[in-house]
């Protein structure tokens, strides 16, 4: 009968006296918000300052600060219980979302505003970034990428002949960004 032999050598080291670690901790202020209005400002003013006529309806992933950076787990199963493994996430991970509640018979955008988002979303500035100021929820003004907008759908903009003539963008549009870092003033 044949013996099958394994060996293996490692070495065993000694533990460290003490660990230091450290944490950001995310305090969020109790917020809700004032009637200023938010902006978007392009860099070297090469457009102009855009004030929004009417603050979003709703937001997504944005209150005083960013909640972009969210941690993200995943857990693994082993042979004998699971392997769970936490990353911290950057500022960056998920994009900010604002949505302007229009329906087909109800108008929250005048062509004239859905116009002005549109030129910051197809002019991209070589080498900066577009800056938008949530002055509603803070006075930090945040660097962004914006990566698109819809009207009536996702990644479309649809009219509605009737309403243009009265310079009115009926159902809802949404303007989706990624923030990739703070205005340093």
């Amino acid at each position: 009968m044949t013996t099958l032999t394994s060996e293996t050598t490692f070495n065993i080291l000694a533990a460290p006296e003490h660990f230091e670690e450290a944490v950001d901790l995310y305090l969020y202020p109790e917020n809700t918000g004032t009637l200023a209005l938010r902006e978007l400002r392009y860099p070297g003013d090469l457009l102009p300052p855009f004030i929004y006529e009417e603050n979003p309806d709703r937001w997504e992933n944005f209150d005083s600060a960013p909640m972009t950076d969210r941690p993200q787990v995943k857990v693994e199963p082993t042979l004998s219980w699971a392997q769970v493994v936490q990353w911290r996430g950057y500022l960056p991970d998920k994009p900010v979302k604002e949505y302007w509640k229009g329906t087909d018979n109800t108008s929250r955008m005048s062509t004239y505003m859905l116009r002005r988002l549109y030129e910051y979303f197809v002019s991209l500035p070589d080498g900066d970034y577009i800056t938008w100021w949530p002055k509603d929820r803070t006075g930090q003004g945040y660097k962004i990428q914006i990566e698109g907008i819809s009207v009536g759908g996702q990644d479309i903009i649809s009219f509605d002949w009737v309403a243009l003539k009265g310079d009115l963008i009926p159902f809802e549009v949404v303007l989706q960004f990624r923030i990739v870092g703070e205005v340093v003033a």
